[in-house]
């Protein structure tokens, strides 16, 4: 075949181009608002990344030679009574072969650089870039006719080398941009699907507050109960101002076992947890309950409508910063793919606080997951992580420490 002239490169690319886009908008709302978009890009990219071309070196157990009859043009001037432009003459015909990898179309395309003498012809299969040099055995009987004819080899495959760079450069001009014009396009679409279900309301959970909660726990709500038809079920989750709200109910209670450890020693971690679901439920109408069963297991806190969860929360007695880790594959493995704001709650009955204090936010920046890490308080840490359980979703999660110790 004769390579680099049966395709346009820059259409191929306009086309690889067409399909991303249209593969982003056949993604649907749930796919979009369910995972994290750089995650969709990098998918996105390995699904549409076209390979380079790399020839390596000969493979030398496939080299052939045999003996044939070949083609020899024959010039005007010497031509007989017949005209032929071309005789068969006894000669040799010798087979190269070298291993390549990457995409084997591009050998048809013609880049935007490329040379206007052409390109020797070559053989394609199976990984395999061929040449096949003819010699006839005059050429063949003298000295130089090897470094003749491996001359010849060397040039053909430097300028089939020399066209590949000019492909190679395009398509890499191509690759560079995909996953940064990917998750472009996918920031749009998901700006759509936002304003078309008009996000901050879709995902709300109708939790109810008692009046007296007003008095008792004097938090600002604006809570709007919205019931939403999605996939043929009603989903729920929770705003970003209900989800501070829960966390600064679990900061109020909480905080007053430090103000008064003593008062709290010989409480465990399930009686603690207890009492913060009393505070909770004090708010949000017994919605919070202890024990729920979730996926894979038993989660501290979580507040439900119809047996979904709106938030869920685990707690735990700090017992080194090796088990941090496990505690968030934990509370990930509870979830289901809309929930995306939890929390983890730790009691600290050890000496030196500010030090676990420090140990605690070494072992949450270390966490392999972890995307964003922010420093809420001494105490408390904003995390968002990538959920294991369900591969492209985010996870918020707010991680607060509380200090029991009241000594020996």
């Amino acid at each position: 075949m004769k390579p680099f002239r049966d395709y346009e490169l820059r259409n191929v690319i306009a086309n690889q181009w067409a399909a991303v886009h249209k593969k982003i908008d056949g993604m649907s709302n749930d796919e979009i608002m369910a995972n994290d978009l750089e995650i969709l890009a990098e998918n996105i990219y390995q699904e549409f990344f076209i390979e380079p071309v790399t020839i390596f070196e000969e493979d030398f157990s496939r080299r052939s030679i045999r003996q044939g009859k070949i083609q020899r043009y024959v010039d005007p001037f010497f031509r007989d009574y017949s005209g032929k432009e071309y005789v068969e003459v006894d000669g040799i015909i010798a087979m190269f072969y070298f291993p390549f990898q990457g995409e084997e179309d591009l050998f048809k395309c013609q880049a935007s650089t490329f040379s206007l003498g052409g390109y020797p012809e070559i053989g394609l299969e199976k990984g395999y870039i061929s040449f096949r040099i003819e010699k006839s055995l005059s050429e063949m009987n003298n000295e130089s006719a090897k470094e003749n004819l491996f001359k010849g080899l060397q040039h053909s495959l430097e300028e089939i080398r020399n066209g590949l760079s000019y492909v190679n450069n395009d398509i890499t001009a191509f690759n560079n941009s995909l996953k940064k014009q990917a998750l472009k396009a996918l920031e749009e679409k998901k700006k759509k699907v936002e304003a078309f279900y008009n996000i901050a309301t879709m995902f709300e959970v109708p939790i109810e507050k008692k009046k007296y909660a007003e008095t008792h726990i004097p938090l600002k709500r604006s809570i709007v109960p919205v019931s939403q038809h999605y996939e043929t079920s009603n989903y729920y989750g929770i705003t970003d101002a209900d989800y501070r709200d829960i966390l600064q109910s679990i900061k109020h209670t909480a905080s007053t076992y430090e103000r008064t450890p003593a008062s709290y020693k010989s409480l465990h971690e399930e009686d603690l947890r207890n009492t913060l679901l009393a505070a909770l439920n004090a708010t949000y109408k017994g919605d919070a309950t202890g024990e729920t069963f979730r996926n894979a297991g038993k989660t501290d806190i979580c507040i439900e409508r119809e047996n979904r969860a709106a938030f869920v929360a685990e707690c735990k007695m700090w017992t080194g910063q090796k088990e941090v880790e496990k505690a968030i594959d934990q509370l990930d493995s509870y979830l289901t793919w809309r929930d995306c704001k939890t929390a983890l709650i730790y009691f600290v009955r050890r000496k030196d606080f500010i030090k676990i204090l420090s140990t605690a936010e070494e072992a949450l920046k270390g966490f392999a997951n972890m995307r964003n890490f922010t420093v809420i308080d001494k105490n408390e840490f904003e995390c968002l992580f990538l959920s294991k359980a369900n591969p492209g979703q985010q996870v918020r999660m707010r991680v607060m420490l509380f200090n029991l110790y009241s000594g020996e």
